[in-house]
């Protein structure tokens, strides 16, 4: 199994200057020092790098091995066959491996996530990344750190368009949360992911909410969508109808104020309802009935084999108790699997280091969750999320991928992991409940963000 060598102590030096190089000539040209998001974007690229170099650090030393390194693991046998054959690092690149390349079939014997698609195309990500760097596990790492960086930056410039009075907060929920940040830094499918949520997301509100049409997005958009397809389908699942439903609402509300725009309403409404059909036709195969009733059946054994490894091994499973493989059973779990998504485990659960960092970061969302219910109006705030097509985009997705991962984890160290695509949406649906109001107590007016009518709370 590959591990970090010396190669990568000395040519991760380079690499970093090239990276930060480019970071610096991006910051200048877009982001000049009285631009409102000049003070964010190398903090925010310099926290994602350190969490890459720390997470393989701590994989490799502490850990000694994992999955990140399975996937590097896979990388390395790609690249170790380019040299012999090009044509057999093409076809294993593109997963199209003939029988009679004895070069490529000799690759695919070595590799025990050939068949697993979504493993496998991570450690393809990685290979083809490792072209550029002699594939060397820690250059890799912050390469795949700044792509993320990119796909959490424009989520944030959208938000930062959105709510342009609360920029710090915007910042903090999607650049500088711990979970984020560790887990979503490396070679790992979670960095992707957070790569291609950020760059769907952004697309959509360019494309469809602020109709400036171009064509380098409408590509980016197609990457994210076949990357979540490929990596995490159910991530897809969950955050395309909240997606959708913003942007109805957006132009609902933009037709009420513009009695013109009917016509281009129904134009997007319908190339919205066309993708969505699309893409529900390419997964159609994971949704149907028999595929349902054996995943449910696939959530029953993982649960039971979890707990009794735990059990067994001492390990960090944890139950949301009994269920029969049925939707009614299941949901009866909804709130539980929610919360354990969100807010666990608690710091008094933890039973490692990493779990007990984890800890901090779900128990910090439980008390700032606690404090907006004491804090904020209950029916002001209903109104409000009402009011706000972005609170209500926010609230959906948390719940329902809370829902699915919490559900179907049932191990608190993958949980870290898996649950990091809904911390930046549920941050955010916090912090601008908590905050909206904070730069305009001395006055009784209400908030315009982003064609966004926010009532404030009245001063005490």
């Amino acid at each position: 199994m590959g591990e970090i060598t010396l190669t990568d102590y000395l040519l991760l030096p380079f690499y970093l200057w090239f990276i930060y190089k480019v970071a610096y000539f991006c910051r200048k040209k877009y982001y000049p020092k009285d631009h409102p998001y000049y003070p964010y974007f190398i903090p925010g690229l310099t926290v994602k790098i350190v969490g890459a170099i720390c997470i393989g650090l701590i994989y490799n030393y502490y850990y000694a091995g994992g999955d990140t390194f399975n996937f590097f693991y896979h990388s390395q046998i790609i690249n170790s066959t380019f040299t012999q054959s090009p044509n057999a690092w093409f076809t294993l690149m593109t997963h199209q491996v003939d029988g009679r390349d004895l070069i490529a079939s000799k690759a695919v014997s070595d590799m025990y996530w050939y068949d697993d698609i979504p493993a496998y195309t991570t450690s393809c990500i990685g290979a083809f990344i490792g072209m550029f760097c002699f594939t060397k596990y820690l250059v890799i790492n912050i390469i795949i750190a700044s792509l993320s960086f990119i796909g959490s930056w424009l989520f944030f410039v959208q938000f930062g368009r959105q709510y342009p009075n609360l920029i710090k907060y915007v910042a903090i929920a999607i650049l500088f949360m711990p979970g984020p940040v560790i887990w979503g830094s490396g070679l790992f499918k979670d960095s992707f992911c957070q790569f291609a949520i950020g760059c769907l997301v952004y697309c959509m509100y360019v494309l469809f909410e602020k109709r400036e049409f171009k064509i380098g997005l409408v590509l980016l958009l197609a990457l994210s969508v076949f990357l979540l397809m490929l990596i995490k389908a159910y991530i897809l699942i969950a955050l395309l109808p909240p997606v959708f439903l913003k942007t109805l609402l957006v132009y609902r509300k933009q037709l009420s104020n513009y009695y013109e725009s009917r016509l281009s309403y129904y134009m997007i409404l319908g190339i919205i309802t066309i993708s969505f059909l699309i893409v529900v036709r390419k997964v159609s195969h994971r949704v149907s009935a028999e595929a349902i009733q054996s995943t449910l059946e696939t959530i029953k054994r993982q649960k039971d084999y979890l707990l009794e490894v735990s059990l067994q091994s001492d390990g960090s499973a944890y139950d949301l108790g009994d269920f029969d493989p049925t939707i009614g059973s299941i949901l009866h779990k909804f709130w539980p699997a929610v919360n354990v998504a969100l807010f666990r485990p608690y710091p008094w659960e933890s039973r490692s280091i990493m779990e007990l960092f984890n800890s901090f970061e779900s128990f910090g969302m439980l008390l700032l969750t606690l404090y907006l219910l004491i804090k904020r109006n209950f029916f002001k705030t209903i109104k409000n999320i009402l009011a706000d097509p972005t609170l209500m985009m926010c609230l959906f997705f948390v719940l329902g991928f809370s829902f699915i991962v919490g559900i179907s984890t049932y191990n608190f160290g993958s949980l870290s992991r898996y649950r990091i695509p809904g911390i930046p949406f549920f941050m955010l649906f916090v912090f601008v409940l908590l905050f909206k109001d904070k730069t305009t107590r001395s006055s009784s007016a209400p908030v315009v963000m982003d064609e966004v009518t926010i009532e404030p709370e009245p001063s005490s």
